[in-house]
């Protein structure tokens, strides 16, 4: 027992490895695979992120603009890599947490 006193010590009185999340937030890499942005300016609405989408979470509203459902999507990015104009691309924002199903939709 005399031979962890020492190291219990060490450890009380040190910082801790770990970030106190959600207080202390970690910047995310660069090839994080987060939530889809879309430039509804820029899309010229050619359909090919829809038929590339692998879960099919990329459907049209009323003005012929792509929306995603991000209750579907699985953050692969083929619409972006896919996108002519480069109206979608992918962001670092991955904490997608929601309470409600109607602001799961990507606009």
């Amino acid at each position: 027992m005399p031979k962890i006193i020492p190291d219990v010590l060490k450890n009380l009185f040190s910082k801790p490895f770990t970030l106190k999340y959600p207080s202390e937030k970690r910047e995310p890499p660069e090839d994080t695979r987060g939530k889809i942005k879309i430039d509804r300016e820029a899309c010229i609405e050619c359909g090919i992120c829809k038929r590339v989408c692998p879960p099919g979470a990329i459907s049209y509203d009323d003005e012929d603009k792509p929306v995603i459902d991000l209750g579907l999507c699985i953050f692969c990015g083929e619409c972006a890599d896919a996108c002519p104009v480069n109206a979608l691309s992918r962001s670092k924002e991955y904490e997608l947490g929601l309470y409600e199903r109607d602001k799961a939709f990507t606009k």
